[in-house]
């Protein structure tokens, strides 16, 4: 075989070169045309002998939503993915962690996983990547050992933790990768032991299906918050991965084994491991949830822009002749966390004609906007939660606001209305018991896309009050349950004169 001229072997060499700078600047090309680090990735494929899947080594599969997720990596320092099984998360973040140790010294990444098993087989996937780089870029390691890889010439390592308590609390790293967060049993200790990395300036990528056991966690109301918290969040579903068909999903979920169902339904399996959309990811076991899961994606339909703006209320509906309306308003404890929602109902048709949802305005100012939108359907009876503050209901009352809410406090001779809907342990049971019994029965019409999402967030354990999940938010709920509330209730006030109301047509 004649060997390559001198001046073809200083090309090659070029070449070469070119190849590692740009692999050196690019961990994913950022328009999709420069050559980057991935395509030097190589994974390892498991063997499949009755499938004719002969396993090694195979490049990287630079499917677009792998290249999304990869671009959100390097475009953002605090990333939360929601996904769905066997999706390439774990490889993708192993590529990442393997770049940095290839090209950037002193990176020192900790990648934290359920368990100790777990959390030695993400290592491996950088250590397979990094010895399945082109010969020239490879850097002797040291340690080389089940839980920690390193560089010493760059000062640069990655470590292997399963998730406690304590996992990288004494670490100052540059990333931090949580796999499969929502999983961890300690994720939140975990999370406030590595917060101080995060917080110095450090990144943070946390991925996972969902859990459907925990309904209530860290994990979910990170995402769920996100981006407002700061997190940058990507859903990836079952059907991203190419091939994976109606036919592959219907077989995976008649041969769930029964040892992984863990007394979980095959539905129930397939919505935790493998959802199609967001809001399965996130909505509870059909067991928990106080809505019917089929009635809201069937109302999702339904959902529409406003038609037009009073202030920062929309409107879906205009005002009808000879058509009854009601208001109900549930109004946050503060500014920024919690939102403070009214909503306006038509009786007769159960339709959502106009809300106001807001997070950052003061009660004082949400009030008055509130009042507002109301005017636009000649001021309806109009409910007002007071549990934690007077302030959004003296702010009515002082713009002379003419059919309030009052509810009946005391009996006999003691008994008196006070201003305000009140809601305690019995109230809020008959708030439910009405909302779901129109809702589930379809008597609503929910325009708003925010407000009916809410609706697949409240659940319900045996015995314990109906509740939004952890990082969820029910105001939505509340202020249209008011609503019924008010419509059913016989104490409005019109002009100080107790009037009887007819029921829901």
């Amino acid at each position: 075989m004649a060997t390559a001229s001198l001046p073809e072997k200083h090309r090659e060499e070029a070449v070469r070169r070119i190849e590692k700078e740009f692999a050196r600047r690019n961990f994913v090309s950022p328009d999709g045309e420069q050559p980057d680090f991935l395509d030097h990735v190589k994974i390892l494929e498991r063997s499949q002998l009755h499938s004719g899947v002969s396993g090694g080594a195979i490049p990287f599969q630079k499917w677009p939503y792998l290249l999304e997720l990869a671009k959100s990596m390097i475009d953002n320092r605090l990333v939360t993915v929601l996904k769905a099984r066997q999706l390439g998360f774990s490889w993708t973040t192993a590529a990442y962690a393997a770049w940095l140790l290839t090209f950037s010294p002193g990176t020192n990444v900790l990648m934290i996983s359920k368990g100790q098993t777990e959390a030695y087989s993400l290592l491996d996937k950088v250590r397979f990547i990094l010895k399945n780089l082109p010969a020239e870029w490879q850097m002797p390691l040291s340690p080389d050992a089940r839980g920690e890889i390193g560089i010493p010439s760059y000062d640069s390592k990655v470590v292997a933790l399963p998730s406690t308590e304590d996992a990288g609390r004494s670490e100052t790293a540059s990333v931090v990768i949580q796999d499969e967060a929502d999983f961890h049993e300690y994720h939140a200790q975990n999370y406030a032991a590595v917060k101080p990395t995060v917080d110095a300036g450090g990144q943070m990528i946390m991925g996972s299906t969902s859990n459907k056991r925990e309904m209530s966690s860290l994990f979910k109301e990170i995402y769920r918050n996100a981006p407002d918290n700061g997190w940058n969040k990507l859903f990836v579903p079952w059907h991203a991965r190419p091939g994976r068909t109606d036919q592959w999903y219907a077989g995976v979920k008649d041969t769930v084994p029964a040892i992984e169902l863990a007394g979980m339904s095959p539905e129930q399996f397939m919505e935790q491991e493998y959802p199609g959309e967001e809001l399965e990811a996130l909505a509870p076991p059909r067991a928990q949830s106080i809505f019917d899961r089929d009635m809201i994606a069937g109302m999702a339909d339904d959902c529409t822009n406003p038609i037009r703006s009073v202030g920062p209320a929309s409107i879906y509906q205009e005002p009808r002749a000879a058509r009854r309306y009601v208001a109900g308003t549930d109004v946050a404890s503060g500014v920024g966390m919690d939102y403070s929602v009214t909503v306006v109902v038509d009786v007769n048709s159960g339709y959502v004609v106009a809300d106001l949802v807001t997070n950052t305005m003061q009660p004082e100012d949400f009030a008055t906007a509130s009042a507002e939108m109301l005017d636009v359907y000649h001021n309806p009876d109009w409910g007002i939660e007071n549990n934690f503050s007077d302030t959004a209901l003296t702010t009515v009352r002082n713009l002379n606001y003419p059919r309030l809410y009052r509810r009946r406090v005391g009996r006999g001779k003691q008994m008196r209305r006070d201003y305000g809907w009140r809601t305690d342990r019995m109230s809020r049971q008959q708030l439910f018991d009405e909302l779901r019994a129109s809702f589930n029965a379809g008597h609503l019409t929910i325009p708003n896309k925010y407000g009916l999402d809410e609706f697949s967030t409240i659940i319900a354990a045996p015995g314990e009050k109906p509740q939004a999940m952890g990082g969820a938010h029910d105001d939505y709920v509340m202020a249209l349950g008011i609503a019924l509330m008010v419509k059913n209730e016989r104490g409005i006030v019109n002009n100080a004169k107790i009037i009887r109301m007819p029921a829901f047509a």
